[in-house]
């Protein structure tokens, strides 16, 4: 095993809610776990109720005096959004404003390690309104990645 591949491994890891990882090739076998997090003690002075209650009530006569009426839109606008399948590298396959169909792939998530590549694929009709995530960013399960306008 290279140590570019190790890094990955680790990287994976490190960045995405798994807790433990055990992979096995021939005779090589690697498992990285997840240290316990480091609790940092605060040595801050508890407020006093006083300060805290004048705080709050100054806080909200200023809350009160800064809101306005918003009048409602129009018209809303249906999106969806397209979220990851599995944990990897995103790599989209569209542009802000192109239109695409159901079932259409619009983007993948690559383990360049384990050599994994899932497809990501439109659930609607619609046009792309926003890219949430960066090509080549690191995902998670479930992450949001793309938001379609539904047509």
């Amino acid at each position: 095993m290279k140590l570019h591949d190790l890094r990955e491994f680790i990287k994976l890891v490190n960045q995405s809610s798994i807790e433990e990882l055990e992979w096995q090739n021939g005779k090589t076998s690697i498992v990285i776990k997840k240290g316990a997090p480091v609790i940092i003690a605060s040595s801050e002075q508890p407020l006093q109720v006083k300060e805290a209650e004048s705080g709050y009530q100054e806080a909200a006569a200023t809350a009160e005096a800064a809101v306005e009426p918003q009048e409602q839109p129009a018209s809303v606008e249906e999106t969806q959004l397209v979220v990851s399948p599995s944990v990897g590298l995103f790599h989209a396959d569209v542009t802000l404003g192109q239109a695409v169909t159901a079932g259409e792939r619009v983007g993948r998530c690559t383990v360049d390690a384990l050599q994994l590549t899932s497809d990501i694929l439109s659930p609607v009709n619609g046009e792309i309104t926003e890219i949430l995530v960066m090509d080549g960013q690191f995902v998670d399960f479930g992450k949001a990645l793309l938001a379609i306008k539904l047509y």
